[in-house]
């Protein structure tokens, strides 16, 4: 399980530790186990407009901000694809974890990312990232509706309720964690997107 919990925390992109006591990002969060598989699906409110919340999501060696993220390194291909190779090193109770990771990303330049491991700790790690206008923002106010899609397929010894456990009672927090993280980029000023 110690292995499990740093490979999910190391696929998710841009997420810190903190606390979030309230719901103003609207965040919502499933998981569903079929068989020894999570379909996972999660949407919260980010005050960005829709550029700013896809460089955000595209913001892939912001992961090092997560504690324990050692390294987080994106490389563009001439495919318009982005190989993104991270490390970690983890030390839970007594014993120090290392992992390394490899995910392909394809981006769709304001309306989202599709990714799928290429390499790592899991059997199947694959998904989608998407933006859009947040419909329920008025007053002249900007808001954007990041939504996640992911299947994982971990590779683990560990009993699936176990991780399915683990899972769902972490979910919706992690997904707050991000959304604030997003919501600190309000001010943020933005390259011009395409």
């Amino acid at each position: 399980m110690k292995k499990f919990i740093i490979i999910f925390l190391l696929l998710l992109p841009a997420l810190s530790w903190g606390d979030s006591a309230d719901n103003a990002y609207r965040v919502q969060a499933s998981v569903v186990r079929e068989g020894d598989t999570f379909l996972i699906s999660a949407s919260y409110h980010a005050p960005l407009t829709l550029c700013q919340a896809y460089q955000y999501l595209t913001d892939y060696e912001a992961a090092v901000k997560i504690p324990g993220v050692i390294e987080s390194k994106a490389v563009r291909q001439p495919s318009g694809k982005v190989l993104v190779e991270r490390s970690a090193e983890e030390q839970i109770l007594f014993v120090k974890i290392k992992l390394h990771t490899l995910i392909e990303y394809t981006e769709y330049p304001l309306l989202g990312t599709e990714f799928t491991q290429i390499k790592g700790d899991s059997k199947r790690f694959s998904g989608k990232w998407s933006v859009s206008p947040d419909s329920d923002v008025g007053n002249g106010a900007i808001g954007t509706t990041i939504k996640y899609q992911g299947v994982l397929e971990p590779d683990s010894h560990v009993p699936m309720f176990i991780l399915q456990y683990f899972i769902q009672n972490s979910l919706e927090d992690r997904f707050k964690l991000m959304a604030r993280l997003a919501a600190e980029r309000k001010n943020q000023v933005v390259v011009a997107c395409k």
